[in-house]
């Protein structure tokens, strides 16, 4: 779905200066006052998710572990569907229940069914008889190179489970980037459990070392 947040109602009073090449000749110094939201504003966000929740709340219930979760009963009728600001995956329990639901969907909004999940948020989905395959190959190849690894070879790498840590050491040149990179290797956990313990290191060596220095 795109310009997503173009569907966001604002409830506050917000201004914006003139658009470059639409200012007004005779009011050049005229503001224009916001009905939808825009990219950018830190509304927007809330008011498109406000929206579309508002919408789906006709049938649809939150999930208490995750709002952006979304779930439909009604008798055998079951459907699934996660939002994640533009992008919707949608999962019912009959291929008909699954048509009526986009084609309600698109009557309120301006989306397009792109067809039967391939990706989503890094993840690769590959249907294997009755069951989906989650990898992150194509994700870990661009951590490997945003680390300056992507030549490096494999081999295996126990975690020590009983680091010492000490404020002593050689400091880190970005921290930014250590702690950019510890992020984006708790995202792949989720398809790599087994890194779960080291990614939990670097993300504690972060919390408790505001300077970064790596253990000895």
């Amino acid at each position: 779905m795109k310009n997503v947040f173009l569907h966001g109602t604002l409830s506050e009073t917000v201004y914006c200066a003139q658009p470059s090449g639409f200012e007004d000749p005779v009011h050049p110094d005229f503001v224009c006052r916001l009905n939808k939201s825009l990219y950018g504003l830190k509304q927007a966000p809330r008011a498109w998710y406000s929206r579309f929740a508002t919408y789906l709340s006709l049938g649809f219930v939150e999930a208490k572990t995750d709002t952006s979760l979304f779930i439909f009963r009604r008798g055998t009728d079951m459907i699934y569907l996660l939002l994640y600001v533009d992008d919707i995956v949608l999962t019912a329990s009959s291929p008909a229940l699954l048509r009526r639901t986009i084609q309600a969907l698109q009557l309120e909004f301006s989306m397009k069914d792109l067809g039967e999940l391939h990706h989503f948020l890094g993840m690769c989905v590959e249907r294997h008889g009755s069951g989906l395959l989650l990898t992150q190959r194509q994700y870990m190849l661009e951590i490997l190179d945003r680390a300056g690894m992507a030549e490096c070879k494999p081999c295996s790498t126990p975690v020590d489970t009983n680091p010492k840590l000490s404020v002593d050491g050689p400091r880190v040149q970005d921290a930014t980037d250590f702690r950019s990179l510890a992020g984006a290797l708790q995202w792949l956990t989720f398809t790599r459990p087994d890194i779960a313990y080291g990614c939990s290191r670097c993300v504690y060596i972060c919390m408790i070392h505001g300077s970064l220095i790596l253990p000895p």
